[in-house]
C-alpha cells in the first residue's frame, strides 16, 4: 500500500468465519474512495477491470487475462483519469493482491460492488463436455471447462483393439496393417500380454509408426487447433512502451515479479518474450513447435508449416491410431477389463479352418482360470469376446444408441477350400451361424458392423488390408465422440511429455516426476496441480495411462498400460528359476493360489528390472485391482451376535501371505454340500442371486468379489484346508456363521448358514443385510468401470431363490426381490407350483425392506399423486434416482433422452420431476402415491438408503 495508508495496528475483522487483515480492509476502503476521484463515465471501466481480475482469482487464473486487464488499466483508464504516479502504482498493487488472494477478491467484490462472484460463475456448456469428463465430480468438471476456455482441440484418435483366440493370426494381421512392419516382412511371434503400437494415418490411408513422426503429429494437432481460434481484436491489449512505467518499473516487470512467469505480457511484447523463452529452451521440441504457430496466428498467415525430416504432404494431419494386439491365451482374459472401453473399435478374429463346435485346447489348462470350461468350443470363445466387448465398452447399451464398433475378421483364407467366391460364402455362413447363437434382440448384435472381412495374412499386399484400414477409419468417424469431444489445447504439451518419458523407457513413474516435468514448462503450458490431476484422470479413462486417485496409488502413474499385464503375467505364469528351499511353497501356490512372502520375492527376482524395482508398488496395484488379497486372521474374529460387518473392517490383523483368486484351479467337492447345507444341522437363508441383466458376467467379477471377501472376513477352514475353490468360496463372517458365494454363467449366488446350537436363536438379519450391502457395493464398483454412473445399478438385478427348495438349482425358482414391493406374494414354478409369501422370501436378506413394504400396505395411499407429491419425491430421492425411473417403467433409452435436456442434465431435481410428471400422465388412475412409494422402495434396494416411507 502507499505510505500514509498503513493500518497495521487496527484489529482484524471477522466475517462469516473468515478473518480479514487490515490490508484487506484498506483495499476495500481505497476502492470505495476512488468513486470520488474519477468521473462517472470511467467508473464502470474500473469496476469491469477489478471484477474480471477478481473472477479469475477465484476461478482458475488465466494469466493472459491478468496481463490484458492490467494493460487496459494503465493504457486506457490511467490515460483518461490521469492518476498520479503514486496512485497508479497503488492501484496496480491492489490489483495484484486481488489476483493473488481469492479471499481478498471475494471480500472486495462483496463489500465494494455487492456482488457474489462465486454465485456469478459462468456456467459450462454440457455439449462441450466429453462423456468421460461428465463422469468426474463437479470440481473436476469446472477445472476442465476452465482449461477449455484458453483453447481447445478436436480429438481424432482411433483406438483399435485386435482380439481373438491364441494362434488365430492377430499379430500377423497387425503387421500387415502397419507399413513399417509390412515393409520389413517381420515374422511375428506369439503375443504375451498386449503389444501396443502408436501410428500416424498418412494421406494415402496407410499407417506408419509415429516414431519418426511424433514431432509432426503434435505440431499438426496444435496447428489445427490454432486455426480455429479467432484473432484477438480487443483494444484492451493496446501497446505499452517505455513511457508506461511506474517508478522505473514497467507494468510487465511488475506482473513478472509477482507471478514469476515470463510468459505474461501485453500483446506486442508477447512474441518477443516467446522468442527469448524458446531460445533459452532450444532443446524443448514442443516449445519450438509452439513458436511458429503463435507467429502464424498473430500474422494471420496461411503458410504451411514445414518439417525438414517429415514430408508434411504425406500426413493426415489430425488422425492417429493406437493398435492394441491382445494375447489370445485365456489366462489374460481377466485383465482385459482394464483396457476395453467405450472409445474403441474392435477387430474380432476367428480361424476359418476351425469349426465353431471344435474344442479349444490349451496346453497349460488355463481356460478354467477365466471361468471358461476346460474343453470350451470356439463358439464359446466367440461369444465370450463379443459379450466382454459389450460389457466393457457398450456404455450406450442401455440407451438404444449403440453404433457399430466391432468388425468380424476371418483368417487363414489361404487354407480354405474352393475359389474366392466359395471362401466368401463359407465365411458368411460361419459368422451367420455364430451370431445366430445370440438371442434375437441381444444388444450385442448392435455392435457388429455389417461388412465382414476375410484375409490371407501371408499376402500383405492384398487390397483387403487397405480396405480394412479404410473401414476402421469410417467406423471411427461415425462415432458420437469423433470430432465433437473437445479437450484443452494446453494439455497437448503434457501429453507429449508423457510420450517422451515412454520413449525413454519409463513405464511406472512417481507423481513428483510428472509434476516436475509440468512445472519445468512456462505459461501457458503449465497446469495447476488440480488440473494436472484431472488431465491424468482423463488420460486413464481413455486408456492411455493407468492412474488411480487413491491414497495408496495416487503418487504413481503407469505410463505404459502393458506394464500391468507384465506384472499380472509374473503372478499367473509358472515361476521360472526356483530355489530348492522354496520348491514346496511354489508348488503350493500353483495348487492353492496361496502366495507367501518369499515366493513373492522369488517372482520379483525373476521379473524384468522395470518390475523388480517397484516391488512394493506392484503389490499395491495387484491389491487395488483385486488380483490378490491378504486374508484376515481367523483367531481374531471374536465378534458375538449383533456385531455387524462394519466392526470387522477395522483394527484387524491380516495373514502375512496373499491369495490370488483367479489362480484357484481346484473344483469344489460335490457342490450341494456347500450350496445347500443340511437343514437339520444348519439354519440357512434362502439363496440370494445377483443376475446380470444382459446374460453375461465376466468371470473376473467373481474373482474380484472373492478378493473383497478375503479382506473382509476370515476364510473358512476344514481339516486345515481353506474352503476356496474355482468358482466357490466360504467365509466365516461371525462365530457359527458362514457366507458361501459361488457363480455359474451370469449369476453370482450367496447364502448364509448358521450352525448355532441355541434352539431359540435365529439368523441375525442385521448381519445378512450388512453382508448384502458389501456384495452389492462391490459389484457396482466393478460394473462402474464400464457402465456410467448413475446407471450402474441397472447392470444386475437381485433375486431370491424359493426358500422351500431343498437343493440349489441354477437359475431355477428365482423370484425378483423388487417385485415383492408391489405384491405380497409370488408364484414359484420350480417346485410343485405354489406361492411364496413376502415374509418368507425377504425376512433375512431384506428385513428392513420387508418392514417398509408392510408399512406401505398398511397406509391409505391410493389417492392420485399431485404436483406437491412429485416435488417431494424429486427433492428427497438420493443416488437411487435413476433406478426409480427404471422401476416406474421407463427404459434407459427414454431416461437418457430426458436427461439430455439442458434443464435436467446437471439438475437431479428437474430430471426426476420431469419423468415423474410423464409417469403420472401416462399411468393416469394408476399414478397413485402407493405405487410411487413402492417404486421408490424398490429403487432403494440397490443402495443403503434409509428405509422410511416417503409419504
Amino acid at each position: 500500500m502507499a505510505e500514509g495508508n498503513n493500518t497495521t495496528d487496527d484489529p482484524p475483522v471477522v466475517s462469516d468465519d473468515v478473518v480479514f487483515d487490515p490490508q484487506t480492509l484498506d483495499i476495500a476502503r481505497i476502492l470505495r474512495s476512488l468513486a470520488d476521484e474519477i468521473t462517472e463515465e470511467s467508473m464502470p471501466l474500473l469496476k469491469e477491470i477489478i471484477t474480471k481480475i477478481a473472477h479469475e482469482s477465484a476461478h482458475g487464473r488465466n494469466y493472459n487475462v491478468l496481463a490484458d486487464y492490467m494493460s487496459r488499466f494503465v493504457n486506457v483508464l490511467g490515460f483518461s483519469v490521469r492518476f498520479s504516479t503514486s496512485k497508479t502504482k497503488e492501484i496496480f498493487k491492489i490489483l495484484l493482491v486481488i489476483w493473488r488472494q481469492p479471499t481478498v477478491a471475494r471480500y472486495v467484490m462483496q463489500e465494494v460492488y455487492k456482488e457474489d462472484i462465486d454465485a456469478a460463475e459462468k456456467p459450462f456448456d454440457p455439449d462441450k463436455i466429453p462423456n468421460a469428463v461428465k463422469q468426474l465430480d463437479d470440481k473436476a468438471i469446472k477445472i476442465f471447462f476452465k482449461a477449455l476456455q484458453d483453447g481447445e482441440e478436436e480429438v481424432k484418435t482411433i483406438r483399435l483393439m485386435v482380439v481373438g483366440m491364441f494362434g488365430v493370426g492377430k499379430t500377423s494381421l497387425v503387421n500387415n496393417l502397419i507399413k513399417d512392419f509390412r515393409d520389413k516382412n517381420i515374422i511375428p511371434s506369439s503375443t504375451e500380454g498386449i503389444d501396443l503400437h502408436r501410428c500416424q494415418v498418412m494421406e494415402d490411408g496407410d499407417w506408419c509408426l509415429d516414431t519418426k513422426h511424433k514431432s509432426q503429429k503434435y505440431k499438426n494437432r496444435m496447428e489445427s487447433a490454432f486455426n480455429k481460434i479467432p484473432l484477438n481484436t480487443n483494444s484492451a491489449t493496446a501497446s505499452t512502451d517505455d513511457t508506461d512505467r511506474i517508478d522505473g518499473l514497467s507494468v510487465q516487470e511488475e506482473i513478472d515479479a509477482d507471478v514469476h512467469d515470463n510468459q505474461i505480457e501485453t500483446e506486442p511484447e508477447r512474441m518477443n518474450n516467446i522468442r527469448k523463452y524458446t531460445e533459452q529452451h532450444e532443446k524443448d521440441e514442443f516449445v519450438q513447435n509452439y513458436l511458429p504457430l503463435v507467429q502464424k496466428k498473430n500474422d494471420n498467415k496461411d503458410e504451411s508449416l514445414k518439417d525438414s525430416n517429415v514430408p508434411l504432404e504425406r500426413i493426415e494431419t489430425e488422425i492417429t491410431v493406437s493398435v492394441w494386439d491382445f494375447a489370445g491365451q485365456t489366462l489374460y482374459y481377466s485383465t482385459h477389463q482394464f483396457f476395453l472401453n467405450q472409445r474403441s473399435i474392435y477387430l474380432v478374429l476367428m480361424d476359418m479352418t476351425k469349426s465353431l463346435h471344435d474344442k479349444v485346447e490349451e496346453f497349460d489348462g488355463s481356460g478354467i482360470w477365466c471361468g471358461l470350461v476346460n474343453e470350451c468350443k470356439y463358439l464359446d470363445l466367440f461369444k465370450f469376446w463379443l459379450n466382454a466387448i459389450h460389457m466393457y465398452s457398450g456404455y450406450k447399451s442401455t440407451t438404444g444408441e449403440i453404433k457399430h464398433t466391432v468388425i468380424l475378421v476371418g483368417t487363414r483364407k489361404d487354407q480354405m477350400a474352393g475359389n474366392d467366391q466359395d471362401k466368401e460364402n463359407t465365411k458368411n455362413k460361419y459368422f451367420n451361424d455364430a451370431l445366430l447363437s445370440f438371442e434375437r434382440d441381444s444388444p450385442v448384435l448392435y455392435h457388429i458392423h455389417e461388412k465382414i472381412f476375410l484375409v490371407n495374412n501371408l499376402s500383405p499386399t492384398d487390397s483387403d488390408f487397405a480396405e480394412l484400414r479404410e473401414e476402421i477409419k469410417r467406423l471411427s468417424e461415425n462415432q458420437d465422440y469423433w470430432g465433437k469431444d473437445r479437450y484443452p489445447l494446453r494439455w497437448i504439451h503434457m501429453e507429449q511429455s508423457l510420450d517422451k518419458m515412454r520413449d525413454e523407457g519409463q513405464q511406472l513413474v512417481h507423481m513428483d516426476n510428472i509434476e516436475e516435468v509440468n512445472l519445468s514448462k512456462k505459461h501457458p503450458l503449465v497446469l495447476s496441480k488440480d488440473e494436472l490431476s484431472v488431465f491424468l484422470e482423463l488420460q486413464h479413462r481413455q486408456g492411455n495411462i493407468l492412474f488411480f486417485n487413491t491414497d495408496e496409488l495416487k503418487h504413481l502413474v503407469v505410463l505404459a498400460p502393458q506394464w500391468i499385464i507384465e506384472v499380472f503375467k509374473c503372478f499367473v505364469t509358472h515361476i521360472g528359476r526356483r530355489k530348492p528351499i522354496f520348491q514346496k511353497d511354489c508348488e503350493y501356490y500353483e495348487k492353492h493360489a496361496i502366495l507367501k512372502p518369499h515366493v513373492i520375492d522369488e517372482i520379483m527376482n525373476n521379473s524384468p528390472p522395470y518390475i523388480k524395482e517397484y516391488k512394493d508398488d506392484v503389490i499395491k496395484y495387484m491389491e487395488h485391482l483385486n488380483v490378490m488379497a491378504k486374508p484376515k486372521v481367523s483367531e481374531l474374529n471374536t465378534c458375538g451376535h449383533g456385531k455387524t460387518d462394519a466392526m470387522l473392517d477395522t483394527n484387524v490383523e491380516l495373514h502375512d501371505f496373499h491369495i490370488v483368486p483367479c489362480r484357484l484351479k481346484i473344483a469344489p467337492p460335490p457342490i450341494d454340500q456347500f450350496t445347500s447345507p443340511d437343514c437339520k444341522r444348519f439354519k440357512r437363508t434362502p439363496v440370494l442371486g445377483f443376475v446380470f441383466c444382459e446374460k453375461f458376467m465376466p468371470p473376473s467379477f467373481f474373482h474380484r468379489l472373492v478378493a473383497v471377501c478375503i479382506r473382509a472376513w476370515p476364510i473358512t477352514t476344514e481339516k486345515s484346508e481353506y474352503r476356496l475353490y474355482n468358482g466357490l468360496a466360504i467365509f466365516t463372517i461371525q462365530p457359527t456363521y458362514t457366507l458361501t458365494i459361488w457363480y455359474k454363467d451370469y449369476i453370482i449366488y450367496a447364502r448364509i448358514a448358521c450352525c448355532s446350537n441355541k434352539h431359540t436363536s435365529d439368523i441375525d438379519f442385521h448381519l445378512c443385510q450388512e453382508v448384502r450391502h458389501k456384495l452389492v457395493q462391490s459389484l457396482q464398483d466393478f460394473v462402474g468401470h464400464s457402465v456410467e454412473t448413475p446407471r450402474t445399478a441397472s447392470a444386475f438385478d437381485m433375486y431370491i431363490q424359493c426358500p422351500f427348495m431343498t437343493k440349489w438349482a441354477h437359475n431355477n425358482g428365482m423370484l425378483r426381490v423388487a417385485q415383492f414391493n408391489y405384491q405380497s406374494e409370488a408364484d414359484c414354478e420350480a417346485c410343485t407350483r405354489h406361492s411364496v409369501e413376502r415374509s418368507e422370501a425377504l425376512k433375512y436378506w431384506f428385513k428392513n425392506e420387508l418392514d417398509l413394504a408392510d408399512k406401505c400396505d398398511g397406509h391409505d395411499l391410493n389417492k392420485l399423486a399431485e404436483d406437491d407429491n412429485l416435488k417431494t419425491a424429486a427433492r428427497v430421492i438420493g443416488k437411487e434416482y435413476w433406478m426409480l425411473g427404471v422401476e416406474l417403467g421407463f427404459s434407459n433409452a427414454e431416461l437418457n433422452k430426458m436427461h439430455a435436456d439442458p434443464a435436467c442434465n446437471n439438475n437431479v431435481y428437474e430430471f426426476v420431476f420431469k419423468y415423474l410428471v410423464k409417469w403420472r400422465n401416462t399411468k393416469a388412475e394408476k399414478a397413485t402415491l402407493l405405487n410411487l412409494n413402492r417404486a421408490i422402495n424398490a429403487a432403494r434396494l440397490y443402495y443403503y438408503a434409509e428405509s422410511t416411507p416417503v409419504f
